[in-house]
């Protein structure tokens, strides 16, 4: 079975002009929301993932390492 992998629903983001933001707010409202500056290269894969995606396609567009990056970091997540 193929592996596919999403956005969670508690991450949301943003292109700004270099890079984009991403928001998490997992568990607690928008003000308390964390926000981390990240680059295009995630931003690009958040809006590659929108819906679900195969993790083998994510990985051969981008790398493994940033794919398992942000799997550990609960940027996406592996979908059952």
């Amino acid at each position: 079975m193929t592996t596919k992998l999403a956005r969670p629903d508690h991450i949301k983001f943003r292109r700004e002009a270099e890079g984009g933001l991403v928001y998490d707010h997992e568990n607690y409202g928008y003000e308390d929301a964390s926000m981390y500056e990240v680059s295009d290269t995630v931003i690009d894969i958040l809006e590659y993932v929108d819906g679900e995606q195969p993790r083998q396609a994510l990985e051969e567009k981008f790398s493994p390492a940033i794919v398992e990056t942000l799997l550990q970091r609960g940027v996406i997540t592996n979908v059952e």
